[in-house]
């Protein structure tokens, strides 16, 4: 970190918000150093979500694709849930500014290497899983640092519409400007090019991170292990928070991983269609976050808890339909309805629930259970999601997944009477 970054912190410590600032975020100028350091690390990271799996397809048969795009995306996600619990205590003890320019840089980096591979046109796959292995590792100590930064830069007041807008603008760059412009860069300059642009936005995004002064953490004068057991300890006794942080295995399993494993087969397979429309599909469910989104900040609603349950609900409903697509013209907007109805909801409640919800001195620690529940159901996602493609094909595999995630859906409605009461 940088003499220069030291001296130039943009937050507004939450205790000093005035009534007049309500629940706007965008008066805290730290916040918006935050969001706009969000989109451009959201936006690397989507394109990567296209550009990794295509690398890995083009170099191995047909019949492989689905096990080889599985395959990379575990060694991506495994060391992210290994290390996960870890994260959130080193964030809970780390300047959480310095965490993200450390693991953004190394991201960075990363996507140097992809430039090299994919500019010699090697055949060779192996060093994916590598670069894939060093990145999860990287992002267990991202995500909780990078979320759990909004509590110490806004105040209490803020918090909802503050998690809202930042989940959006990093989703929707995640879900669908990065991989929107990660397909139309392959299929225009190409894949080079387009791991070069992430090397720039992964980068951009560090240096902003570095911008932003946050609390220096108070030591415990504890092991990280006795610090993690204290974490657990008081999510074990919070019924509530445990069930939100249950329900974070879903999206997962049922929804992201069959996502990310059959799109990049579906699209050529089923509809037919260029690999800009595997980035043009992520990308409208990435619209539908927003547009949801949107409409979560504009109002106060006052039963999140049962939106949270139905927002799986929902989720499920849209997958199994987006699986029955004639064409892209028809998976588009079934895929941006999905992201309204499901994700945008779930991700941005819960989120804000969670937060709201749990002592401050503990926050990074929670918020990386909740990142590992998220992130150790994406290799079962992969997993299930290549085999039922490789057995039924890309458009069986959607419909099960689907068809599952409602019916959990709605048991998890009858059942959780805990988050059906929040507000």
């Amino acid at each position: 970190m940088s003499s220069e970054a030291e001296s130039l912190p943009l937050a507004a410590p939450a205790a000093h918000a005035t009534a007049g600032e309500a629940r706007n975020p965008f008066r805290v100028r730290g916040y918006v150093t935050w969001l706009i350091a969000s989109v451009l690390a959201g936006t690397g990271v989507g394109i990567q979500a296209v550009t990794v799996p295509l690398f890995v397809r083009d170099r191995v048969s047909d019949d492989h694709r689905a096990l080889a795009i599985a395959a990379v995306l575990v060694c991506q996600n495994a060391p992210a849930a290994l290390f996960a619990l870890v994260g959130g205590v080193v964030a809970d003890r780390v300047e959480r500014r310095r965490i993200l320019v450390r693991t953004y840089g190394v991201a960075a980096l990363v996507s140097v290497g992809y430039v090299v591979l994919s500019s010699s046109e090697t055949r060779w796959i192996w060093p994916a899983f590598v670069l894939s292995a060093i990145v999860g590792s990287a992002g267990a100590f991202t995500n909780p640092a990078r979320q759990s930064m909004v509590p110490q830069i806004v105040s209490r007041a803020m918090i909802q519409n503050a998690a809202i807008f930042g989940t959006m603008a990093f989703m929707a760059t995640l879900q669908f400007a990065g991989p929107a412009l990660g397909g139309v860069l392959v299929d225009g300059p190409g894949l080079s090019f387009a791991f070069g642009t992430e090397v720039g936005l992964l980068a951009a995004a560090a240096m902003l991170f570095a911008r932003i002064a946050t609390d220096r953490p108070i030591p415990t004068g504890r092991t990280v292990f006795r610090d993690l057991a204290d974490g657990i300890r008081y999510i074990r006794g919070q019924p509530t928070i445990l069930s939100m942080i249950a329900l974070g295995t879903l999206p997962g399993t049922l929804l992201m991983g069959p996502l990310t494993v059959n799109l990049p087969i579906f699209v050529p397979d089923e509809l037919h269609r260029s690999d800009k429309f595997i980035g043009l599909l992520f990308g409208s469910m990435g619209l539908g976050i927003v547009l949801g989104s949107v409409v979560l900040a504009s109002y106060r609603f006052p039963r999140r808890g049962p939106l949270v349950l139905l927002s799986i609900v929902f989720g499920g409903g849209m997958i199994a339909l987006f699986s029955l697509s004639p064409s892209v013209w028809v998976a588009m907007p079934a895929m941006v309805i999905m992201g309204a109805t499901g994700p945008a909801i779930f991700i941005n409640f819960v989120v804000a629930l969670i937060q709201e919800h749990t002592d401050p001195r503990l926050m990074c620690r929670v918020m990386s259970v909740y990142g590992l529940s998220f992130t150790s159901s994406l290799p079962i996602g992969f997993g299930q999601a290549a085999l039922t493609s490789t057995l039924f094909g890309p458009r069986v595999s959607l419909m099960i997944s689907g068809l599952v995630c409602f019916a959990i859906g709605v048991a998890c409605f009858s059942l959780m009477r805990g988050v059906r009461r929040l507000s």
